[in-house]
């Protein structure tokens, strides 16, 4: 099969590859599209250590085969990844929350290898498509399921005032589920085309940072998805009396320095989000199929295939693509099986 690999220097190159063996629980999915999402970039970009491997977590597909002891599942179902199974017996991963793990954390997550072909992956990990959406759209259910959890955690209420900084694919989905739930949600942001975007999807401002790096507040919560230690810093200080502040960007060597009398006197919260929960997947696919979203301002209109996406992601580093750009691996070639 045909497989986008990410090489050390940071190189990806169409290779043939063997399609993935099944074990016992595993089913094999041919991939329809899947997203490109910052951690895709951070590896393509040198910064996270890798040796070969295929990148692409965010995807949607149709099963094509079961190994042994599969139930529930065929091949023609139409499926997206979800979170990884955990050791299923610990506190978290009892909860519905496999990503905390604390036995089994790697196989927390949704996982790499969906810029091919097939992928496997274990079955438990597969939620099925609503009869209805369509796979492309589908594809959006991992990124929104982390949107999704941060404005959770953040306690966000209809008709708080909300400030998201950094509008890229995570930061765009936060506030179209955000203006969803009735907030009044402000966007900071240096892409003049994803600050357009956001007004379209229905932020009520879209700045670009200045001095200050964030608009004035205050601000019942920030969804900090710049992964900017700057902004962080400065967000804290934006924040509403008992106002919190979700940590979702994950930059590069990320070491903000809080005021500890500022986050005392004020009851102010800083807090992290990863990943998601079963229920919180499950919710955002739910979401999608409800046609209450604004995918078509959400997702990039046109497919890219394996050979064309080292030419998009320079584009999406700089900022000049404002939507979710889906790699679609069967699109441009042929003989694949």
């Amino acid at each position: 099969m045909a497989a986008l690999v990410c090489h050390e220097d940071g190189a990806l190159v169409v290779e043939r590859v063997p399609v993935p063996e099944l074990g016992p629980g595993d089913a094999l999915v041919r991939i329809s599209h899947c997203g490109i999402c910052g951690t895709d970039l951070h590896h393509v970009a040198g910064r996270l250590g890798h040796g070969p491997l295929v990148l692409g977590h965010e995807y949607s597909g149709v099963v094509a085969a079961v190994g042994e002891d599969v139930e529930g599942w065929v091949p023609g179902d139409r499926v997206v990844g979800g979170p990884g199974l955990g050791c299923g017996a610990c506190p978290p991963c009892r909860a519905g929350t496999p990503h905390l793990c604390r036995l089994d954390p790697v196989r927390g997550g949704a996982g790499n290898g969906s810029w091919a072909t097939f992928r496997r992956v274990a079955a438990g990990q597969l939620f099925r498509v609503p009869h209805g959406l369509d796979l492309r759209t589908a594809a959006l259910t991992e990124p929104l399921a982390i949107a999704l959890r941060a404005v959770r955690r953040g306690g966000v209420q209809p008709g708080d005032r909300v400030l998201v900084t950094g509008a890229g694919s995570i930061g765009m989905l936060a506030v179209a589920f955000l203006v969803e739930l009735g907030a009044e949600v402000t966007v900071s942001e240096p892409s003049a085309v994803r600050r357009g975007r956001a007004l379209r999807i229905g932020a009520r401002e879209a700045g670009e940072p200045g001095p200050t790096a964030v608009p004035e507040g205050p601000y019942a919560a920030v969804v900090e998805c710049s992964g900017r230690v700057e902004v962080m810093e400065q967000a804290v200080a934006s924040l509403a009396r008992g106002g919190t502040m979700v940590l979702v960007g994950i930059g590069a060597g990320s070491r903000p320095a809080f005021d500890a009398r500022q986050l005392t006197l004020t009851e102010t919260t800083v807090t992290g989000s990863v990943d998601y929960s079963r229920a919180e997947f499950a919710e955002a696919l739910a979401l999608l199929a409800s046609g209450r979203l604004p995918v078509d301002d959400l997702l990039e209109p046109d497919d890219v295939p394996l050979d064309e996406v080292a030419t998009v992601v320079p584009r999406l580093t700089r900022g000049e693509i404002a939507g979710k750009v889906l790699v679609a691996p069967g699109s441009g070639l042929r003989g694949e099986r």
